[in-house]
């Protein structure tokens, strides 16, 4: 991840299950699945996870992760995914969480304005925006 924001930013504070450190995605087509690789932290040490998504109605990618996710992936380029998840937990608490990933530590003006005005469309104030890769020093696994 480059940035995140989320309605309750206690999600993607440090030590939270959303601060994640995003490694690879994999897309099975034919199945209709996708692999999310990645690391959060726990009191400062890296630990990894995997979860799987399923594609279903208008793109949207289901997953069960700290409750039951909806993920929609808004603008993708080569180098950059923007997209955005809905968080609803265990009890039943709703979260909204915008989020920038990409390879390499840098982006240009013009995605991180895509990615600020997603924000702002999903009501996320600006100050619990986070920039995550200046805290990443997981393992990259190349």
């Amino acid at each position: 991840m480059i940035y995140l924001a989320a309605s309750n930013f206690d999600k993607i504070n440090e030590n939270s299950p959303f601060r994640g450190y995003l490694r690879h995605v994999n897309v099975d087509i034919a199945r209709r699945k996708i692999l999310f690789n990645f690391f959060i932290k726990v009191d400062g040490q890296c630990t990894e996870k995997s979860v799987i998504g399923t594609a279903g109605q208008n793109n949207a990618i289901s997953v069960d992760y700290e409750g039951n996710n909806d993920f929609q992936i808004v603008d993708i380029t080569p180098n950059t995914m923007l997209g955005y998840d809905v968080n609803v937990d265990e009890e039943g608490n709703i979260t909204e969480i915008v989020l920038l990933t990409g390879r390499g530590h840098h982006v240009d003006e013009e995605t991180i304005e895509k990615f600020k005005e997603l924000t702002r469309q999903k009501n996320i104030p600006e100050e619990n925006i986070v920039k995550v890769i200046d805290t990443d020093n997981c393992p990259i696994n190349e």
